[in-house]
């Protein structure tokens, strides 16, 4: 089996040559596999990967969107596989699970509705795609490099994260959601619990 930290590794290798797509199957199967551990479970399910989401959101949204932290993110988004709420819209974590996830396995990129850009953080165009941005990846890889259940993941030592003006080595990151915490705090002065 490939570890977490192979996979951690594979997206940043495509992110560096601007492949998010490409970053988004390593990237969602090192979160799989987390949100996995991160429940005590023994495979996967729908429920423990939009926990973890959720659970992680604000430094999925801190990184990933930039200008923007949030412990909740509801957009007025339309998919066949996504169910919205009486307001019409749909939450983030049901975003990354059903249209991100599962149309990499399911289906081809042409399906999932995303737009991937690197000029605004989060939106719709006109044709109602849900516009995120290419950092989105990076919050992701955050969320699996930080959760304390990741901490004997490796990588080599020459792979890199940056959380604010913070750039480390992931190798001294694994499983430090304390440090995660400490550079939104720096940045925002905002307690994560």
């Amino acid at each position: 089996m490939i570890s977490v930290g192979r996979r951690i590794q594979e997206a940043i290798d495509h992110m560096g040559k601007g492949e998010t797509m490409l970053a988004l199957t390593p990237a969602c199967i090192a979160l799989d596999v987390t949100s996995q551990r991160h429940a005590g479970l023994k495979r996967s399910s729908r429920s423990s990967f939009k926990r973890f989401v959720q659970d992680n959101l604000w430094l999925i949204t801190y990184v990933g969107f930039p200008g923007l932290m949030a412990s909740t993110v509801r957009v007025p988004f339309v998919h066949p596989d996504v169910k919205p709420d009486a307001a019409g819209c749909v939450g983030i974590e049901d975003i990354i699970y059903h249209v991100i996830r599962c149309s990499l396995i399911h289906s081809d990129e042409k399906d999932s509705k995303i737009r991937w850009n690197d000029a605004i953080a989060l939106g719709l165009d006109q044709e109602g795609n849900l516009v995120l941005n290419n950092g989105l990846i990076w919050g992701l890889v955050s969320a699996v490099v930080f959760s304390p259940t990741n901490k004997t993941e490796t990588v080599p030592d020459q792979y890199w994260l940056q959380v604010g003006m913070f750039r480390m080595f992931i190798s001294e990151l694994w499983g430090r959601i304390d440090l995660a915490k400490r550079f939104v705090k720096f940045h925002t002065g905002v307690d994560v619990p």
